[in-house]
This record gives C-alpha cells, sequence and structure tokens, in this order.
C-alpha cells in the first residue's frame, strides 16, 4: 500500500489534528480534500483512498470514541429521525446490492463500474463493484451522521466550515488557471504526479474545444470540474443576491464562473442557463422587491462586463474572439459526436433496465449510467428512487417552513441554510445533467451542515415558542 505525495500532506495533517483533539479542523480538511478528487493520499492495487477520506475516516474514528467513552450528544434522537426516511433509502440501497444481483443474474446486461477492460455491456453478476460501492456508501452516511452529531454541539462553528469550501473551490480555480498556461505554455511546470496520482480514475486532462485547452483542474475530467463549480458558483451569487456575502464571496463568483468557462463543459453551461432561470422565477414568486433589484443589477453588471471584455479583445487580441466562436460552435455541435452518442445509449440502456427488473434494480454498484436519473432507477430500482423523493421532499418542506418561521432572521444558521442549500442544489442539478454519482464525502458535510442548521433553528424556535 504505497503512500503517495499527497497522502505525505493529508495524513500528517489528519493525525495532528485527531491527536490535537480538533474534530472541526479535520472537517475542514474534509471540505478542502474534496477537491482533489483525481488524486490519493493511499494506493491499494488499483485503487486510491481520494484526500477527502483520510480526514473523513479520523473525524469519524475521533467521534467514535467520543461514543464510546460516554459524550452525550443531545441532539441524537432528533437527528435520527429527523433524518429516517434517508436511512431507509441507504437499507435498501445495502440490501439490494447483496439480493438483486443474485436474482437477476445472468438475465440482464448493465455498464460496468470499471469500463476501461470491458467497453461494452457483460451479463448481471455479483462484483468487487458492489462491495466497494456498499463501502463507499456507508462511509458516507456514517460521515453525514457524525457530522451533524457534531454540529448540533456549541463548540462546533459552521462559518469556518464554509469559509472551507470556498478555500476549496478557490484551490481548484487557482489549480485550473495553471493548468491553462501550462497547456498554452509548455514551458510552465504542472504537478501531475501530485493532483492525479488516483489509479482508480481515467484522468482526461488532454482534452481540447476547437483550439482551445479543456481545463479539469484538480477533477479527473473538466464536466466534473464544472459540476463541483456550479454547486460553488449557485451557493456565493445567492448569498451575495441576499445580503449573507463579502468581498471573499464576490471574488470567488469571479473566479468560478471565469474556471467553468474554460472548462468549456456543456454540463456546466446547461447548469449556469437553469439556475439564472431559477433565479428570475423565484425573484418574481417571490415578490422581494429587494432580490428582484439585486438581481437586475447583478445581470446588467454581468452583461456589462461581457460586453467591455469582447469589445476589449475584438480590438486587441481578436485570435481569442475567433477561439471562442469555434468553442460555441462545438459545444452546440455535440449532440453529434460520438461520446454524447455513447452517453445517452448508456443512459437509455440503464432507463431500460428498469424495466427489465421490474422497478427492483440490478443492485448498486451494478451498473454505471452517464446521468444520475437513470443511474439510480438502474440500481435501486423505483422503490429507491422514491425513498429518496419522499427524503429530498419532506427536507425541502422543513427548509421552506424554518426560512418562513424565520423571516426577516439575519442569523448564523439561516445563512448556512441558505449557502448549502443552494451549493448542494447546484451540484445535484449538474450531475444529474450529466454525473453518474453524488458519493463525494464532502457533498454529505455540506448536506450534514444544512441538517444541522435546520436542527438548530427548529429548535431555537420552539424554546421560543415555549418561553
Amino acid at each position: 500500500m504505497p503512500l503517495t505525495a499527497m497522502g505525505l500532506i493529508f495524513w500528517p495533517l489528519s493525525f495532528l489534528f485527531f491527536f490535537r483533539k480538533d474534530p472541526q479542523r479535520l472537517l475542514e480538511l474534509t471540505l478542502i480534500g474534496g477537491v482533489l478528487q483525481a488524486a490519493a493520499v493511499l494506493v491499494m492495487g488499483g485503487l486510491g483512498l481520494q484526500p477527502a477520506m483520510a480526514p473523513g475516516m479520523l473525524f469519524i474514528a475521533f467521534m467514535g470514541l467520543q461514543l464510546m467513552l460516554g459524550v452525550k450528544f443531545p441532539a441524537a434522537g432528533r437527528v435520527l429521525k429527523f433524518c429516517t426516511p434517508l436511512l431507509i433509502a441507504f437499507s435498501w440501497a445495502l440490501v439490494g446490492s447483496i439480493i438483486l444481483p443474485r436474482l437477476f443474474e445472468g438475465v440482464v446486461l448493465v455498464w460496468p463500474q470499471k469500463l476501461d477492460d470491458v467497453a461494452t455491456r457483460v451479463p448481471l453478476a455479483p462484483t468487487r463493484g458492489n462491495m466497494t460501492q456498499d463501502c463507499y456508501l456507508v462511509l458516507d452516511l456514517v460521515m453525514f451522521i457524525m457530522t451533524i452529531f457534531f454540529l448540533t454541539r456549541r463548540e462546533a462553528d459552521p462559518r469556518r466550515l464554509y469559509n472551507a469550501y470556498l478555500v476549496g473551490a478557490a484551490l481548484a480555480c487557482v489549480v485550473g488557471f495553471w493548468e491553462m498556461a501550462h497547456r498554452l505554455v509548455g514551458s510552465i511546470p504542472f504537478p501531475k504526479e501530485l493532483l492525479y496520482s488516483n489509479p482508480g480514475w481515467a484522468v482526461l486532462d488532454t482534452q481540447m474545444s476547437g483550439p482551445v485547452p479543456r481545463i479539469n483542474a484538480t477533477f479527473t475530467e473538466p464536466s466534473a470540474c464544472a459540476t463541483f463549480l456550479i454547486g460553488t458558483l449557485y451557493s456565493t451569487v445567492w448569498c451575495a443576491l441576499r445580503g449573507y456575502g463579502n468581498w471573499a464571496t464576490r471574488v470567488m463568483i469571479f473566479l468560478c464562473t471565469l474556471c467553468l468557462l474554460m472548462t468549456t463543459s456543456t454540463t456546466g453551461y446547461v447548469a449556469m442557463i437553469i439556475g439564472l432561470a431559477l433565479l428570475i422565477v423565484y425573484a418574481i414568486l417571490s415578490r422581494e422587491r429587494r432580490l428582484f433589484r439585486r438581481l437586475m443589477m447583478f445581470i446588467a453588471g454581468g452583461v456589462l462586463c461581457m460586453g467591455v471584455t469582447t469589445l476589449a479583445l475584438a480590438a486587441f487580441a481578436p485570435d481569442v474572439i475567433k477561439a471562442a466562436a469555434e468553442v460555441m460552435l462545438e459545444t452546440q455541435d455535440k449532440k453529434q459526436s460520438a461520446s454524447y452518442e455513447e452517453r445517452t445509449q448508456k443512459d437509455a440502456d440503464s432507463y431500460q433496465l428498469a424495466f427489465d427488473t421490474y422497478g427492483l434494480g440490478t443492485g448498486w454498484g451494478s451498473d454505471r449510467s452517464s446521468s444520475l436519473l437513470p443511474g439510480f432507477l438502474a440500481t435501486i430500482g423505483v422503490v429507491g428512487v422514491l425513498m429518496l423523493v419522499v427524503w429530498n421532499g419532506s427536507l425541502f418542506l422543513k427548509i421552506y417552513r424554518t426560512i418562513k418561521g424565520a423571516a426577516g432572521e439575519r442569523s448564523l444558521d439561516a445563512w448556512m441554510i441558505e449557502a448549502t442549500f443552494t451549493a448542494l442544489l447546484g451540484r445535484t442539478v449538474a450531475t444529474l445533467i450529466s454525473g453518474p454519482v453524488l458519493g463525494t464525502m464532502d457533498f454529505y458535510v455540506l448536506l450534514a451542515m444544512l441538517v444541522s442548521a435546520l436542527i438548530r433553528l427548529q429548535t431555537r424556535a420552539g424554546k421560543q415558542v415555549r418561553a
């Protein structure tokens, strides 16, 4: 089990915070490590342990020791009750990963988790993919629950966690700019061995869009980079419009937008348009004049900046305008590309699997689609998807009621609810467009930040009512 260069950074820091009894720092390091998805801190055969898992597993170990030593978490019962629909959905996925591949073994064809060895569908059978995906699922679920337990304690500081999330996004943007400079000017060194050290992933870092290099920063491919940046962009734009943001938030809006454009990812572009449409619809339906006015000023400022930049480039660097036009034309023609047809075929096959297995699915980890919804339908089936719909519906309802009940309150918890919800919404929208899974540990830390803020706000409101 060789230790990588990235491991020499993350493991010492993780153990340092563990022995200093500082779980807050472990969570912050998990969020920062979440952007280094193409790297590994430990290599085991053909699998690499992602950087976020080093502090994440030590955080779980620390919280487990706390529970064994009798440390009380007053909100534990309420947390488990709140998350019951999600726990049932996860249990169904785990049980299904054991039963369903054996129930439908050899009956249907699936796309395997690793396409490098077999570039076609194979007969369904229990594989190592079921076990590894189950391990990731259990690890993410335990991390989610333990993070909520910690964040409902007084010593937790969710503001620092959100700042760590922005630091991770800034790191991804800086690496993206560095990669672009390296691709354009070959003499500039770029630490590929450090950032792309995970043998379990195929890193697509040589793609081009017309004459322009496509960047993937610290991620495995440009669309994965765009998916992460969309979440940050949704969150920072919303915080700025709602008046929660500061200068760092505005800087992140600029950096994320610029880096997102450099990925030339259709997923990112479509998700940006969807986000703008959702903002306009919400501003109209909510009838919040201040929000609508800020949104119009934001759109006008963006259009003005694009106009000035275009004029400046047309005058001093006309080749850039030509390259941008070629990129846009290639983006529009992606529906005729072989990769688009391949992804579409995978999604169509995954939808068909839901019918062929009578809505039960093939089992978690058995099939790998190109997008999130067909992947869920093919693996956990209609039953599992309905459970997730119930959980998300109840979560949205609680968010709406809590925010409405705390109307006008500019508390830290209200800020965290809106900031984390929009970050999760952005990543989910992008993954629904083009992304097979949501199974990264930093995603569940953000979800835990949202749920814990909801619980704290509801608890405080209940105390005020009783008083």
